[in-house]
């Protein structure tokens, strides 16, 4: 009986261990389509403001979330959707601050600091420097660019194809190598979810030769990615090209994050015509050649 009820919780325990492990990663999987939004709150003189109430509001769809600072004022928002935001702190004896249009970056962590002034809570100040995009990450040692929906809608692209763009990063090259990192080491997720080729696992496909411009187009991303979404449907995308975090995907290489538009209080869409005209398109001297043979 001893034995028997021995088992039974060595059973008990390894299924616990790996119900954890899964929930785990799948909040790890989780953070990749989301952003956080941290910070410290501190008084005129530098000093640290424990216990403030520090209020999160989307700008798109008026939802709002709250934190306390902790000991050493800090707080954190985890989870956050792509977007913009405001961020209101009040605190007893205290004026209540206001930074407006924070930008939430897909898989980057936003640093707020707030610097509070002395006063009245009734009274309100707005803090303009938090509509600012910060341009240096301080908050972890990733290293990476952010594509914007501007920069996604105007740059041209073939076929509206936003995968192209992928290749525009420094230290990336066009098939799919990123700061030395071989294709297959990377990491591609759609809000969240693995969109990675499901045979080879790399952005454009192995089985090409880069010499044969024949099979040219089997080395673009959207050849070998699960993406099926063109331009106007992506909000924005980061791609992680070295030192990614531990909640970054489950390879080595780079991690490429995309997020897709999401609604808001107002309507708001998208129209666009795409054509090509075929007697304008560009050829090369082998495609024809190849072209000729099969005519024989």
């Amino acid at each position: 009986m001893k034995r028997e009820s021995f088992r039974g919780s060595a059973t008990a325990l390894i299924l616990s261990a790996l119900l954890v492990a899964l929930v785990s990663s799948s909040v790890a999987l989780a953070q990749q389509g989301t952003s956080s939004i941290r910070g410290t709150v501190k008084d005129p003189q530098g000093n640290v403001v424990a216990g403030a109430t520090v209020t999160l509001s989307n700008l798109g769809t008026s939802a709002s979330r709250s934190a306390t600072t902790t000991e050493s004022g800090v707080y954190g928002f985890e989870f956050v959707a792509v977007g913009d935001y405001s961020v209101e702190v009040e605190a007893a004896g205290f004026k209540k601050a206001i930074v407006p249009n924070v930008h939430a970056l897909v898989a980057q962590p936003t640093s707020v600091d707030v610097e509070l002034e002395i006063g009245n809570v009734s009274e309100s100040v707005t803090v303009a420097s938090g509509s600012a995009e910060v341009l240096v990450n301080r908050e972890d040692a990733t290293l990476g660019n952010t594509f914007v929906n501007k920069q996604i809608t105007q740059l041209p692209l073939e076929a509206r194809n936003v995968t192209n763009l992928l290749s525009l990063q420094p230290g990336s090259t066009r098939d799919g190598f990123v700061a030395g990192a071989r294709a297959d080491q990377s990491n591609i997720t759609l809000d969240g979810v693995d969109i990675n080729e499901a045979e080879t696992n790399q952005i454009t496909n192995p089985n090409s030769d880069p010499a044969d411009s024949t099979n040219a187009l089997n080395l673009v991303p959207e050849r070998s990615t699960v993406l099926r979404l063109n331009a106007e449907a992506v909000e924005e995308f980061r791609v992680t090209t070295s030192n990614p975090n531990a909640n970054q995907g489950r390879s080595g290489g780079a991690q490429v994050a995309l997020v897709t538009k999401s609604g808001t209080n107002e309507w708001h869409g998208a129209a666009f015509e795409f054509y090509g005209q075929r007697s304008l398109a560009r050829t090369t001297f082998l495609t024809t050649r190849q072209a000729l043979r099969n005519r024989r």
